[in-house]
C-alpha cells in the first residue's frame, strides 16, 4: 500500500496533463466542418479527381528518365543475350592475317624478356667458358 501511495505521489498531474493532451489535440484537428470550407476554397477546375492525379513535373521527369533508362538497359541486355545465344556452335577457322597479328603482338611484348634471358645465357656459357680455359 505504501508502495502505490508513493507511486500517485510521484505522479500526480498525469490524469490532469492527459486531458490537456486531449483538449489541446481536439483544438489543433480541423473539424469536418473546416475540411467543407477548404474544399469549397479550390478553384472550380480542380476537383477531387484532379487532386488524386495531382503531377509533379520535375518529379514526373525523373521517375519518367528512370523507367526510360531501365527499360534502355533491359533491351540492350535482351539483345545481348540473343547475340550470344545466335552465335554459330563451331568456331571459324582464324585466318593467316589474324593469327600474324597474334603473333607480332606478343613477340612485340615478349622481346625484351626474351633477348634479357639469352643475353644472361649467352653471359654465362662465355664466363664458364674462360673460368675453364683459366
Amino acid at each position: 500500500m505504501n508502495d502505490n501511495k508513493s507511486d500517485d505521489d510521484r505522479y500526480p498531474n498525469y490524469e490532469n496533463l492527459l486531458d490537456d493532451l486531449y483538449s489541446l489535440q481536439k483544438n489543433l484537428l480541423p473539424d469536418g466542418g473546416i475540411e467543407a470550407q477548404n474544399s469549397a476554397q479550390l478553384p472550380p477546375s480542380v476537383a477531387d479527381v484532379d487532386i488524386h492525379n495531382f503531377e509533379i513535373p520535375i518529379l514526373t521527369e525523373v521517375v519518367d528518365t528512370e523507367i526510360h533508362n531501365e527499360q534502355q538497359l533491359v533491351e540492350k541486355f535482351n539483345s545481348a543475350q540473343q547475340h550470344l545465344f545466335e552465335q554459330p556452335s563451331a568456331p571459324q577457322p582464324a585466318t593467316d592475317e589474324q593469327i600474324n597479328a597474334v603473333v607480332g603482338k606478343l613477340m612485340a611484348r615478349l622481346r625484351p624478356k626474351i633477348d634479357q634471358i639469352v643475353r644472361d645465357k649467352i653471359r654465362t656459357m662465355v664466363v664458364e667458358r674462360f673460368n675453364r680455359e683459366n
